[in-house]
């Protein structure tokens, strides 16, 4: 490791592992007076300060004392908490509080078939949901205390990385370049400091912060380091959940959950309006209590998709963990239908095209005032002073230069904006400032070394300009010393990701087009992804400058690839483009720079090396930086989504015609009886909708390109023309089975069931071949239908099972009659899809 070398004039905050000094010196009021003045966004009341703690921080025992009262970090309850709340979740439906009492009343009138069936599909649904989103919580809770937030305290007069739950009240915090803040306090060292407040106030420029200032959680440090004490602590925190909730086990909606339950809330409102009217019937003394409540078992039953949402929940919670498994941290369940719709992927160069691993490749002196070892020494200095120790760049320079003695008299900090940093050094007999920054930051040319510059650019090196002032005056933040000296070209070579172009090619497979988005010269982003072999590499770079100047930011963008000098607010506007040009955009990332355009996009990727800040805003985290993980994440989520697609239209189709059914027999339409008892409609469930539906949920064959048609129009639509065309048929069968032909009104409901489940068989062809998806598992789907009406015969014949679902043996006659009614329903159902069929077992 290399050793910083400082000495006592140096002000603020030393490296961590040698520093906790209170910074309330002269020099560190003297940064205060000439602070850049700032607008300062609207934050909570701020309370009087607390008395600074001591530079050793708290002790052991101060800090027991504090857990043991609660004043800890932590918002979120124990894990007995998070448990119950699933339980409640599955336990506590609306389906379930209504079928509860309506089986107990169903038993006390001695049908225990009927109660013993709704009691089974109630308890199926319960456990069987209930049973997969512990297992998922259990494996996503261990993945996230692998990967959980840390925070640096100062405790015992020592550092130490502890977990950011485990900060209590009271605790001196340590905060550099990209990591968050992660509890109120009030700064009591101030090193240059700049903070931004974006994900709190939606102010996007960073903002100065001086010992004495208060910090709050979920601001992110961009500039500069500090420490500060915490004041106020979990629940009591101003953004707490910005900080801890990303990496907790969290029951997130997706738009498909959101879909979902908006379409159960109608159809419950809609049934729990039907039970009412059998209540008022009851009432009335048109129908006996224990009609009644067989009405209202078989009506719930029927109408309520209670399976949808379980089915969803099952299929986002396994798909977390199986993308866990693989090496990227789902933090928000919501992420995996996310990358279902993901057309665009935007990625940072540096960290994640490339690995981020810079080394010094080439110095080339620019002065013949100074020999080579002298520019070499100087520049040495600068990497030892700089405050930016942290900086990649800095830490390269240091490893091929060495360590030398020099004392920092005072700091510039890298800045995005101004793309350069500084540093006052002092050595015996003389005091200079040096300067390293982009090449055009610090100067418009090089003179005759521009040839030598552009030849290095385009070679792919990321080229720094180093040079130096001997003026007298105070570094002024934001701009840049005065009389330069260029000394030397400073060009630093960072390898590209050996799989990058493979992960690049297997995305493109997928449909998804890509943008490199860098703040580097776009020489170098140019050279950078020249060996990728693909379409992008030969376009044309564009620069943040070119973004500007754009008359139609939203074509520029959706025509170009490679973006180049693009500044971290032009990042978001490149999302936001994309966006407005409707496509669904993934942003990866590993900086501070990227923060906002993590948050901004549809589903935020951070890099599992990247900085704390970039990790926490993010949905999906690669914690093993392994860039191949993208394609299988993103067609697990396709999968997913698709599986959940068919499944969908499995339940509502059933849910549609159920309810047309029941409202024909409410309205007194051709005076039909009612057309299920519960026991069948739990028959009905398992045999073409229920089995099927959990089957097509944990295929994990991959899906093809992503299905962008709204879950509501793609799914509802195909229910909606379903269901109401074999609500036709099912309409059609009762009151010719009454008023033709005569039969008893078990007969009818029989074959009501049988038509359902023929057709129902027909519904799965159907949904297997309605996206075009050709997948092993589907033939499998397909030979089991066709062991579908078998079985149910075999139901209806055994005396056993006929006498519990209350089936009556069918004629050869009432076959042939059900099928003549059925098979219209099929051919008018298929004409409404406006597609040609294509045959089921041909797959």
């Amino acid at each position: 490791m290399i050793t910083r070398v400082t000495e006592s004039r140096r002000p603020g905050c030393q490296k961590a592992e040698n520093r906790c000094q209170d910074n309330t010196t002269g020099r560190a009021k003297s940064e205060q007076s000439r602070r850049v003045q700032y607008r300062r966004p609207t934050l909570p009341e701020e309370e009087p300060l607390m008395t600074a703690p001591p530079a050793t921080g708290l002790t052991a025992i101060e800090v027991a004392e504090r857990v043991r009262r609660g004043e800890v970090n932590r918002t979120r309850r124990s894990a007995w908490a998070d448990y119950g709340v699933i339980v409640s979740r599955h336990a506590f439906t609306v389906f379930n509080l209504v079928v509860a009492p309506t089986a107990v009343a169903l038993f006390s009138f001695g049908d225990w078939r009927a109660g013993v069936s709704v009691t089974g599909t109630a308890l199926a649904n319960t456990l069987i949901g209930l049973a997969q989103e512990l297992r998922a919580k259990r494996q996503l809770d261990r993945l996230a205390i692998l990967t959980a937030q840390k925070a640096r305290v100062v405790r015992d007069g020592r550092p130490h990385e502890i977990p950011v739950d485990d900060v209590v009240l009271g605790d001196l915090v340590l905060l550099r370049v990209g990591e968050t803040v992660v509890a109120d306090g009030t700064l009591l060292e101030s090193q240059y400091l700049e903070v931004d407040e974006a994900l709190l106030t939606g102010e996007s420029d960073p903002v100065r912060r001086g010992a004495g200032e208060r910090v709050l959680s979920g601001s992110i440090c961009v500039t500069g380091e500090g420490s500060y004490r915490a004041e106020k602590v979990g629940s009591a925190a101003f953004a707490q959940r910005v900080t801890a909730d990303a990496q907790r086990y969290s029951y997130t909606t997706s738009p498909i959950t959101r879909a979902s339950n908006r379409i159960i809330t109608a159809l419950s409102i809609a049934a729990l309006a039907l039970c009412a009217l059998y209540g008022a019937l009851y009432a009335l003394g048109e129908i006996g209590a224990e009609h009644m409540f067989r009405m209202i078992a078989a009506t719930v039953v029927s109408t309520i998709p209670q399976g949808l949402v379980l089915t969803a929940t099952v299929a986002f919670t396994i798909g977390a963990v199986v993308i866990g498994r693989r090496g990227a941290l789902v933090q928000r369940l919501n992420a995996v239908e996310a990358m279902a719709a993901v057309d665009v992927v935007c990625t940072d160069k540096t960290g994640t095209l490339t690995s981020n691993r810079l080394k010094l490749d080439t110095l080339r002196v620019l002065t013949d005032e100074l020999p080579e070892h002298e520019v070499r020494h100087r520049l040495a200095q600068f990497a030892c002073a700089s405050i930016d120790r942290d900086n990649k760049n800095i830490q390269a320079i240091r490893a091929a230069l060495g360590t030398v003695p020099v004392e920092a008299v005072e700091h510039l900090p890298f800045n995005a904006r101004t793309r350069f940093s500084a540093a006052r050094v002092r050595e015996p007999g003389a005091e200079r400032v040096l300067v390293l920054g982009a090449p055009e930051a610090l100067s418009p040319g090089v003179g005759r070394w521009d040839a030598e510059l552009n030849r290095l650019q385009t070679a792919g090196l990321r080229v720094l300009l180093f040079a130096e002032s001997t003026a007298a005056a105070p570094l002024e933040p934001g701009t840049l010393p005065p009389a330069l000296q260029l000394l030397a070209l400073v060009a630093l070579a960072d390898e590209l990701r050996p799989d990058a172009a493979a992960v690049l090619q297997a995305l493109s497979a997928q449909g998804i087009a890509f943008k490199a988005i860098s703040g580097d010269n776009p020489r170098t982003v140019q050279a950078t992804v020249a060996p990728l072999n693909l379409p992008m590499s030969r376009e044309p770079v564009v620069s943040g400058k070119d973004l500007d100047a754009a008359e139609d930011p939203v074509a520029f963008v959706r025509a170009h690839s490679v973006f180049g000098r693009v500044e971290p607010l032009q990042k978001v506007a490149i999302v936001e483009a994309l966006q407005k040009g409707g496509a669904n955009v993934a942003m990866i990332g590993d900086g501070v720079n990227d923060v906002l355009p993590i948050k901004k996009a549809d589903l935020g990727i951070a890099m599992g090396e990247g900085s704390p800040a970039a990790k926490t805003v993010s949905s999906l985290v690669l914690e093993t930086n392994d860039f191949a993980v993208l394609p299988e994440a993103i067609a697990e989520g396709r999968t997913i989504v698709r599986n959940l697609r068919r499944a969908g239209k499995l339940f509502l189709t059933k849910n549609v015609y159920s309810m047309a059914f029941i409202v024909a027999y409410a309205v007194g339409l051709f005076d039909i009886p009612f057309p299920y008892l519960p026991q069948q409609v739990t028959l009905l469930n398992w045999m073409v909708i229920g089995v099927p539906a959990l089957l097509m949920a944990l295929t994990r064959e991959r899906s093809g390109a992503a299905d962008k048609t709204p879950f509501l129009a793609d799914v509802g639509g195909f229910a909606l023309r379903t269901g109401l065309v074999f609500a036709g048929c099912g309409v059609a069968l009762l009151a010719l089975g009454k008023h033709v032909w005569d039969v008893n009104e078990d007969t009818q409901r029989t074959m009501l069931l049988t038509a359902l489940i023929l057709l129902g068989v027909t519904v799965l062809w159907r949904v297997l071949n309605g996206d075009g998806e050709r997948l092993t598992t589907d033939r499998w789907l397909v030979k089991l239908s066709l062991v579908v009406v078998p079985i149910y015969a075999g139901f209806m014949y055994w005396p056993l099972s006929a006498d519990f679902f209350r089936l009556a043996p069918l004629s050869g006659s009432e076959w042939l009659k059900v099928l003549a009614v059925a098979a219209p329903a099929f051919a008018v159902s298929r004409l409404a899809e406006w597609i040609p069929w294509r045959r089921a077992l041909g797959r």
